[in-house]
């Protein structure tokens, strides 16, 4: 049964990202070497037409003659709020889906594997952001989330269950290319086009900077 539940996922996002005409391209980089590459969809709405935003996104690592592949869906409510989450992992011939939803001040997170499934329950609230270490434009939220002054933040990374408090303020947006510095528990540089898509993030603790693909 699990096994079925868990194919049946699979079938519905995996294939689901593929398809998706992505509208950006990213380039991952570690160390000034390529790593692997990011293509993904921000939508001014979430499915089926519902207010919110959405983000559709597939990622591969390396670029060529991937051994891992990784498709996200973030969908949130039109006050930033979680909406919902689901992260597939394909590694190693073996597939992890990742499911992440938000209850007031709860996040409940369930992973469901080939013969395994667990769920864990975590602190959510308005000011939690959902992020994972391989797929970069879920950080599109952060920028959202930001505000001129500076506004504290808490990071959950589902995949590995890391957390991360800090800061992000934003110079620009509203409609214009917007400019966010991360300080705390992660740090780092990121800038976003008009629309809000992540253009360039620099986290330098990790030596990782993602820049659009030309």
């Amino acid at each position: 049964m699990r096994y079925a539940v868990l194919t049946l996922l699979v079938m519905q996002a995996l294939p689901a990202a593929a398809q998706e005409r992505a509208d950006s391209r990213l380039v991952v980089q570690q160390g000034g070497r390529e790593i692997g590459r990011e293509e993904f969809t921000l939508r001014q709405s979430r499915g089926r037409g519902v207010a919110g935003t959405s983000i559709v996104a597939s990622a591969r690592y390396p670029a060529t003659n991937p051994t891992t592949l990784l498709a996200a869906t973030l969908e949130r409510t039109p006050e930033g709020t979680l909406a919902k989450f689901q992260l597939d992992v394909e590694s190693g011939g073996v597939v992890t889906v990742i499911l992440a939803a938000g209850s007031g001040a709860r996040l409940i997170v369930r992973t469901v594997g080939q013969g395994s499934e667990s769920g864990r329950e975590l602190p959510g609230g308005p000011d939690v952001v959902l992020l994972d270490d391989q797929i970069f434009s879920l950080y599109a939220a952060v920028a959202d989330l930001a505000t001129p002054a500076g506004r504290p933040l808490t990071a959950v990374f589902p995949r590995s269950g890391k957390r991360a408090a800090f800061t992000a303020r934003r110079e620009g947006g509203g409609g214009t290319p917007s400019r966010v510095t991360l300080t705390g528990g992660l740090t780092g540089t990121l800038l976003t086009d008009a629309q809000g898509r992540v253009e360039r993030l620099e986290l330098p603790s990790q030596g990782i900077v993602v820049v659009k693909a030309d």
